[in-house]
């Protein structure tokens, strides 16, 4: 959403900022009080309730007209005043100076989600609050890549655009981390070459990694970020929540991530040079080949996910 600050009917200052922390329907009209508007106002403030009282109507008039406009007819939500269309403009809903009729869904992070230009009024609101509702409970589910992912073993050998692999990296770097310190470090192993030498650090149990076009050193330094009270030492921590960002994109871009601990850290360090904790290696691939698969894997690439229950890992005080 954009910067803007306007007044309300009442001559009360209502910013962009007001509308962060929750969902927010603004709708603009051309002129209070004419049929159209008045239809649209009185459609939305029937259903003010179901938008949680998060609506909010835009129109050049002065903030007097709009006074009377909601007092007359019994208006629930705040209306401001954009009287010379700026914050319309900015929205890119004026047209030869005149303002288009346009609803807007803002998210809690100011994220326009969906919009509507050259409205007709009738009905609009109703179909306005069914997205509304849509948005919120997609939004409060968990997240499709954290449902789909899982540790899946049946990797194809097509290699991995580095553009991909370098998007992954990126995803990884917006982690979090103590003091902004970016404690983590990778490398991408993707030539034959190297691959053939970090199989060599692989452990038994990790054959099928063997098949993974690319893997993905995960390494770090104690010093590279907080040492805080009690031995807590932030550095895995953080690179930890990296790794945690890479699996979440890699899903949402159709491969599988796939971190193991099953390998021999001092080896792995010794052939690619690498000064400090090895604490993971990611195999990185495409789904949909599991002929290479043990039993024992192949029977669990397609079980059902295995989690405790909830209250075995949670306690609300």
């Amino acid at each position: 959403m954009v910067e803007f600050s306007l007044l309300t009917e009442e001559d009360q200052t209502f910013t962009s900022q007001d509308l962060l922390g929750n969902y927010w329907v603004m709708y603009f009209y051309p002129k209070a009080g004419t049929s159209g508007c008045t239809l649209e106002a009185q459609q939305f403030n029937e259903l003010f309730e179901q938008f949680d009282g998060h609506v909010i109507g835009v129109s050049p008039d002065s903030t007097k007209s709009l006074s009377s406009f909601k007092e007359k007819h019994g208006l629930k939500f705040t209306l401001l005043s954009d009287p010379n269309k700026e914050l319309a403009q900015a929205l890119e809903i004026v047209k030869n100076g005149k303002l288009i009729r346009s609803t807007f869904i803002v998210d809690p992070w100011g994220r326009i989600r969906r919009e509507w230009i050259n409205v007709k009024v009738d009905g609009h609101a109703q179909e306005v609050f069914e997205v509304y509702r849509k948005i919120r409970e997609e939004d409060f589910s968990i997240n499709p890549s954290i449902l789909q992912r899982r540790a899946f073993r049946g990797l194809r050998s097509d290699p991995i655009e580095d553009e991909k692999l370098l998007r992954l990296i990126e995803a990884a770097h917006l982690a979090p981390s103590c003091s902004n310190k970016q404690p983590w470090r990778f490398i991408v192993v993707r030539t034959k070459e190297n691959l053939e030498k970090l199989h060599e650090a692989l452990s038994g149990g990790n054959y099928w990694m063997k098949y993974a076009p690319a893997l993905i050193i995960v390494h770090t330094k104690d010093e590279f970020d907080c040492q805080l009270s009690d031995e807590r030492n932030y550095a895995l921590f953080d690179t930890g929540l990296a790794v945690g960002f890479l699996l979440v994109q890699a899903t949402q871009m159709g491969l599988v991530a796939h971190p193991v601990a099953g390998y021999d850290p001092i080896k792995v360090k010794t052939l690619f040079g690498i000064d400090g904790r090895v604490i993971t290696l990611v195999a990185v691939g495409k789904w949909g080949r599991f002929e290479q698969l043990s039993e024992k894997h192949l029977e669990l690439e397609k079980s059902p996910r295995n989690r405790v229950e909830l209250s075995q890992v949670v306690k609300l005080v």
